[in-house]
């Protein structure tokens, strides 16, 4: 089988001073990250890591992830990425979850390890603390483990059939440990990287947090020796410096991200002439957005869409589409896209029975790289499934031509005075506003009405918009009943680990304030 570990040995035999990686400040080439992996596996190795067992690490990202995930991967061990967003009570969850014989950190997150401390011995597996960077009181040092065990010489590698355990993002609760194949997740991989385009001169910017399945995007390298630009903790006019200084040429966004890109002050001082394509997935994006957003780039731009269970993409909305969005076909920029050629997909209803074109049903999807199971599976596991469909929970229809349009994640449908409403479309209609910079549409209880449309925005830099001129704006682009009750203004929107905008927290915080007025319309 081919493997990970494999294929970093060939790349640093191959291409030993080309760079696999790359920071703001540092820079590793096949060659060492290679020979640096092997001495890092042999650490592992003489701290008690046995084939199977769990290796996590704490970071922002960093050369040090990909790093640990190579060495785990020689070893036999499987790697579990931590967000460092996370609060330290929901750090100390997972590992008690995943327990790690090791867990890695940055010194800068030692407060969120301090935090755990008192609750480390109540774990069934204590696990060994490794720290790298300026700041760790770990008792081991990353940096000192790899020179020390350098002389070791070449790693006997021994490969697991479990790579990586990916935690969901956890909207509805504890994340949950997605189990990640070795083989599945090489090869949705190389397909991805396949219809991407990529080559062995491409530089990829990896933007999104690699803690889980954005890892498929920072090893989207591995099968062409190219470079990975690591941008760390997101910071839009560092993404920008890092395009211009190392040439970037592709990468994959988040929305939140690309839309920060667009409001970077004085953004045309940065020559981002290198790129050749530019992705955005997670959530969806309005179409007002991606129209800027290709006029700014002056590249062609690709969406994906995927899910953590799925070890990445089904569908994808190429640059050919984007282009028919542009000029004959304005509803594809609503679309993401038609499925991939190794992923089937099906609209279905609630007996599971297919529905026609056009009609919204749930989006399920069967593939030979959809993931085998969590690593706790909670109890209704098996209702994700129904025989070798896995079900998505996003609400979609697909037309005569094969295009899928997301309408909304199931659980945020709105049922307002008879009638289905869909936040996305309505989104997408506030977004053309010049002044919106985020927003975010829900439902909130109503005794009236079933629920009562609400939505929040953020506005961009240096401009302004009022409630009453947003709804206005609304006026005869949808129907009057699915145009905000309520319209709030927010300096800015929560999100979480990824980046996306947080929908759930959005609706807790106006519950709340609904309840501290005296309503009970928002219980």
């Amino acid at each position: 089988m081919l493997t990970f570990g494999e294929l970093a040995r060939r790349n640093g035999a191959h291409w030993p001073g080309k760079d696999a990686f790359v920071e703001i400040d540092r820079r590793i080439s096949w060659g060492e990250l290679d020979r640096r992996t092997d001495a890092l596996g042999h650490a592992c190795r003489a701290l008690g890591v046995q084939r199977g067992e769990r290796i996590a690490i704490l970071t922002n990202d960093c050369i040090e992830v990909p790093e640990t995930f190579f060495a785990a991967t020689k070893i036999g061990a499987i790697r579990v990425g931590i967000n460092p967003r996370l609060a330290a009570a929901e750090v100390a969850a997972l590992i008690a979850d995943c327990e790690p014989r090791l867990v890695f950190y940055a010194g800068e997150h030692q407060r969120i390890i301090d935090l755990i401390a008192a609750r480390v011995s109540e774990f069934e597996l204590v696990p060994t603390f490794i720290g790298f960077g300026a700041g760790h009181a770990a008792a081991y040092d990353y940096e000192e483990l790899i020179t020390r065990h350098m002389r070791d010489g070449v790693l006997e590698q021994t490969p697991h059939e479990t790579a990586m355990i990916a935690y969901t993002s956890g909207s509805t609760g504890l994340p949950k440990g997605a189990i990640y194949p070795h083989d599945k997740f090489l090869r949705t991989i190389l397909y991805t990287a396949m219809n991407e385009g990529l080559v062995h001169d491409s530089v990829w910017l990896q933007a999104m947090p690699a803690a889980g399945v954005p890892m498929m995007h920072m090893l989207r390298n591995v099968f062409l020796a190219a470079t990975c630009v690591i941008v760390g903790p997101w910071n839009a006019e560092r993404a920008l410096h890092l395009i211009d200084r190392e040439k970037v040429t592709n990468g994959v966004l988040v929305p939140t991200m690309l839309a920060a890109l667009l409001t970077v002050p004085d953004l045309e001082r940065y020559d981002v002439r290198s790129m050749k394509l530019l992705g955005y997935g997670a959530s969806p994006l309005p179409p007002a957005t991606i129209r800027e957003a290709m006029s700014r780039f002056g590249c062609p731009f690709l969406q994906m869409y995927g899910t953590t269970e799925l070890l990445g993409m089904s569908n994808m909305l190429f640059p050919s589409d984007h282009m028919l969005g542009l000029t004959t076909r304005p509803e594809l920029l609503s679309s993401i896209g038609r499925p991939l050629s190794w992923v089937d997909v099906r609209i279905v209803d609630e007996e599971n029975r297919d529905l026609p074109n056009g009609e919204i049903g749930e989006l399920v999807v069967r593939s030979d790289v959809i993931f085998p199971g969590y690593w706790r599976p909670p109890e209704n596991f098996g209702e994700m499934f129904f025989g070798e469909w896995l079900r998505t929970g996003d609400l979609a229809r697909q037309d005569d031509d094969g295009y899928v349009y997301l309408a909304d994640r199931a659980k945020f449908r709105i049922k307002t005075g008879g009638y289905n409403v869909f936040p996305t479309e309505v989104e997408n209609v506030l977004a053309e506003h010049p002044a919106i910079h985020e927003v975010s549409v829900f439902g909130l209880p109503d005794p009236v009405w079933g629920d009562r449309i609400e939505a929040v925005v953020s506005l961009k830099p240096g401009k302004s918009a009022t409630p009453e001129e947003l709804r206005g704006f609304c006026v005869d682009k949808i129907a009057n009943f699915k145009i905000p009750k309520n319209i709030e203004i927010w300096q800015e929107l929560p999100k979480g680990a990824t980046g996306k905008i947080l929908k759930r927290a959005v609706i807790e915080t106006m519950i709340e304030r609904y309840s501290a007025k005296g309503g009970n319309d928002a219980n």
